[in-house]
C-alpha cells in the first residue's frame, strides 16, 4: 500500500456541516436494514416456515433480479436528467422511499395479505413472493440509486468524498443490530402466538423507518448547483462511454464478485448456524445471530475510522485491494466457526472476519465512483454521477442475485428438508464444506479484480485542475 503523493494543493471547497451530514446519512442506515434483514432471513423464512423449495427460489430470485439490473442504469440516466424545483435526485429519493416503505413489509406477509386464500399452497406462496419481491426491486432502485448519486456529487474535494461516504457508513452500519431483532421477536412466544404474524408486525415497524428516514435526506440536504449547459446525451451513447472506463469497469467487477462472497456467506451461513451449532433451535438461532453484529458493528466502526485515518495518507484503490485480499480470512475462519453447542466460534465469522472486507467495499468504491465521474467529465463534458451510479449499483445488486440463487442450489444438494426440525449429519457436512468453497471462490475473484483497477489519486486532481480551467 503506497502513500497519497500528490504537488497539487487541496480543493478549498466548505466541507459539509454535520447536519447535512447525520441527514444525508441516515436514509443509509434504512438500506443496511432492508439488506441485512433480507440477506439474513428472507430465504430462510420462506424455506422454513412455509417450506418453500429451495430450487424454487434459486431460480426465480435471478429472473426478477434481472429486471432490477436493468432498471438501475436506467434510474441513474433518467435521474441526471430530472429539472425540478428539488433538484436531481431529491424527488427520486422523496417518492422512491415512500413507495419502498410501504412496498417491503408487505414481502413477508402472505398469509395475511392472501386473506382470501385461508390456506395457501407452496405455489401460490411462491407467486405471491415473485411479485412482491418484484415491486420491491423496483421501488429501491427508484430510491437508492439517486441517493448514491446524490452523495457523490455532494463534494469534488477528493479527501472529502471519502468523508461523506465514511460518515454515511459510520451511522447506517449499526443499523445492522436492529435487522437482527425481528426473528429475536418474532420467534418468542411470549410476544407473537405465531412467526408468520411476529415477522409481519415488526416489518411494518421496518417500513416506517424507511419513509421517516428518507424524508429526512430529501429535506437535510442540499444539491451542489450543476453548471451544465450541454442536452443530456442520448441514452445509449451515455452507456456506452460508461461501460468503455476500464478503471470503472474492473471496480464494477470487484464489487460484483465481492457483492455474492458476502451474501452468500451471510444468507447460506444462517443454516448452518441453526442446524449445525444448534440443531434447529431458532430462537437460540437469533439470539446468537444478534449477538455477533453486535460485536461486528462495534468492529465495523473501528475498521471505519481506521479506514478514513489512512485514507488521509494513503492511496484509496491500494487500500480497496489491501480489503479485498484480506477478504479471504472470511473462507478460513468458516472452518472452525460452525462448532456445534459452541456458539463463540461464531463470533470468528461474523464479527472478525465479515466486517473487513465489508467495510473497504462500503466506505472506499462509491468515494471512487465520485473521482471516476470527474474523468468521465473531462471526455462526456457532461456531469453524470447518476449514470455511473446506476452501473455501480446493478453490479452490486446482482451479487445479490447470484448469491441466493447460489446458497439455494447448494442447500438443494446437501439434501436438506425444510420439513424437518433437524438434518442429517452428512447434510450439516455438506453445508460446511460449500459454505467454504463458495466464500474462497468469490472473494478470490473480487481480489483479482481489483488488481485491474489503475486509478490513482494524482490522476483525479490533475483531472480537477483541468476542469478549473
Amino acid at each position: 500500500m503506497t502513500k497519497a503523493k500528490s504537488g497539487i494543493e487541496p480543493s478549498a471547497e466548505i466541507p459539509l456541516s454535520i447536519r447535512e451530514r447525520l441527514a444525508y446519512s441516515f436514509f443509509n442506515g434504512a438500506d443496511y436494514l432492508l439488506k441485512n434483514i433480507i440477506g439474513k432471513y428472507m430465504f430462510f423464512f420462506y424455506t422454513t416456515t412455509f417450506a418453500i423449495n429451495p430450487l424454487w427460489l434459486a431460480f426465480g430470485q435471478p429472473l426478477l433480479k434481472i429486471l432490477d439490473v436493468v432498471t438501475d442504469p436506467l434510474v441513474g440516466e433518467w435521474s441526471d436528467r430530472t429539472r425540478s424545483r428539488m433538484g436531481k435526485r431529491r424527488p427520486w429519493i422523496l417518492f422512491g422511499s415512500i413507495a419502498l416503505g410501504i412496498i417491503f413489509p408487505m414481502s413477508w406477509m402472505p398469509t395475511i395479505i392472501m386473506f382470501w386464500d385461508p390456506a395457501p399452497t407452496a405455489i401460490s406462496i411462491f407467486v405471491y413472493f415473485l411479485i412482491l419481491k418484484s415491486l420491491y426491486y423496483v421501488s429501491h432502485t427508484v430510491a437508492v440509486v439517486p441517493y448514491y448519486a446524490l452523495g457523490a456529487e455532494l463534494s469534488r474535494d477528493y479527501l472529502e468524498r471519502t468523508r461523506i461516504v465514511g460518515w454515511r457508513h459510520f451511522i447506517g452500519a449499526p443499523m445492522t443490530i436492529l435487522a437482527t431483532l425481528p426473528f429475536v421477536f418474532a420467534t418468542n412466544p411470549e410476544y407473537f402466538s405465531d412467526e408468520a404474524t411476529g415477522v409481519a408486525v415488526v416489518m411494518c415497524g421496518v417500513g416506517v423507518i424507511i419513509i421517516v428516514t428518507g424524508i429526512i435526506a430529501v429535506l437535510g440536504t442540499r444539491e451542489r448547483a450543476s453548471t451544465e449547459v450541454q442536452k443530456p446525451l442520448p441514452i445509449t451513447q451515455a452507456l456506452k462511454i460508461t461501460l468503455s472506463n476500464k478503471p470503472f469497469m474492473f471496480l464494477v467487477a470487484t464489487v460484483f464478485f465481492y457483492g455474492i462472497g458476502q451474501y452468500f456467506a451471510v444468507s447460506f451461513g444462517v443454516y448452518l448456524i441453526n442446524y449445525i451449532i444448534y440443531d434447529g433451535d431458532k430462537s437460540q438461532f437469533s439470539i446468537l445471530l444478534a449477538k455477533a453484529t453486535v460485536a461486528g458493528v462495534m468492529v465495523t466502526l473501528g475498521l471505519n475510522l481506521l479506514v478514513r485515518k489512512l485514507g488521509q495518507s494513503y492511496e484509496k484503490v491500494q487500500m480497496l485491494k489491501l480489503g479485498m485480499l484480506l477478504s479471504l480470512t472470511v473462507p478460513l475462519t468458516a472452518l472452525i466457526s460452525f462448532q456445534p453447542n459452541e456458539p463463540m466460534w461464531y463470533f470468528l465469522f461474523h464479527a472478525l472476519a465479515l466486517p473487513i472486507g465489508n467495510t473497504i467495499i462500503e466506505v472506499l468504491p462509491l468515494s471512487i465512483v465520485a473521482d471516476i465521474c470527474d474523468l468521465d467529465e473531462i471526455k462526456s463534458g457532461r456531469r453524470r454521477e447518476g449514470a455511473f451510479v446506476g452501473v455501480y449499483n446493478a453490479a452490486f445488486k446482482s451479487g445479490y442475485m447470484f448469491a441466493p440463487a447460489l446458497a439455494m442450489i447448494l442447500l438443494h444438494f446437501t439434501g436438506f428438508d425444510g420439513t424437518l426440525f433437524s438434518q442429517t449429519q452428512e447434510t450439516k457436512d455438506l453445508m460446511e464444506i460449500f459454505l467454504v468453497a463458495g466464500c474462497t471462490v468469490t472473494f478470490l475473484a473480487a481480489f483479482l479484480c481489483s488488481l485491474g483497477i489503475k486509478l490513482s489519486r494524482s490522476d483525479i486532481e490533475n483531472t480537477q485542475a483541468q476542469l478549473q480551467r
